[in-house]
Order: structure tokens, then C-alpha cells, then sequence
């Protein structure tokens, strides 16, 4: 009988440690949902730096758009639409739909093109 008592007791505080109070963990809110970022994309900390290796083509007085000076105007005048990388020109290029594949030739790794959609996508900030 004490042999049973005994078992029961520690089956008894065994549970009672390893229970927790709440039925499911909490939502951990800074998680990213249905593939969604949350991470915001900034305009010059982010993406100016891409636009480093395009110069070279993408001159003042050449026949491709000007993005020597970095100027977000210059993306917005026709080449991005905010909050819709699939309907924009710039994202377009940089996968080849439908555009001329940019940069020629090889295209960017999947991170800096996700960056570039990411961006647009949240807006096309000029933060």
C-alpha cells in the first residue's frame, strides 16, 4: 500500500511539473505570416546600393533610363508601381517577364531580386 502511494505521489508532482499553464504557446507577433516580410525595406539603406552595378549601362544620354544619380523619381516615372512588383517594369527586368532581362546576360540572386519586390511591395518608400 505505501509502495502504491509512493507511485501515485510521484506521478502526481512528475505532472505537476511538466504541465503548463497555457493550452498553446502565444502568437509570437513579429513572425512572419502567409509568406508575408516584416522586416520594413529601406529605399536608401536596402536598394541605392543595388542600383551601384547599373550605372555603367544606366547613363545620362544613353538609351537605357538614367540611374546615375540614383534618383527615386527617375524608378517612379513609369518603371515602378508602388505596392505591385508583378505590374512593375523594374521587377519585371530583373526576372525577365516579358522585359529585356537586367542585368543582361546573368541575372541578380534571388535575395537582391526578393529585396527589390519586398520594397516595391511595401510601397516603393522613399525612406
Amino acid at each position: 500500500m505505501k509502495k502504491i502511494i509512493q507511485i501515485l505521489l510521484i506521478a502526481f508532482i512528475g505532472t505537476s511539473f511538466n504541465s503548463c499553464y497555457y493550452d498553446a504557446l502565444p502568437e509570437d507577433e513579429n513572425l512572419p505570416s502567409d509568406g508575408e516580410e516584416t522586416e520594413l525595406v529601406s529605399y536608401q539603406t536596402d536598394i541605392v546600393p543595388l542600383w551601384v552595378q547599373c550605372i555603367g549601362c544606366h547613363k545620362q544620354g544613353g538609351d537605357l533610363p538614367n540611374m546615375e544619380d540614383n534618383s527615386y523619381n527617375n524608378l517612379l516615372n513609369g518603371y515602378v508601381i508602388p505596392e505591385n512588383a508583378d505590374g512593375s517594369i523594374l521587377y519585371k527586368s530583373l526576372i525577365g517577364d516579358g522585359v529585356e532581362l537586367m542585368p543582361p546576360g546573368s541575372g541578380w540572386p534571388t535575395a537582391k531580386i526578393d529585396l527589390v519586390k519586398d520594397w516595391i511591395n511595401q510601397g516603393a518608400l522613399n525612406n
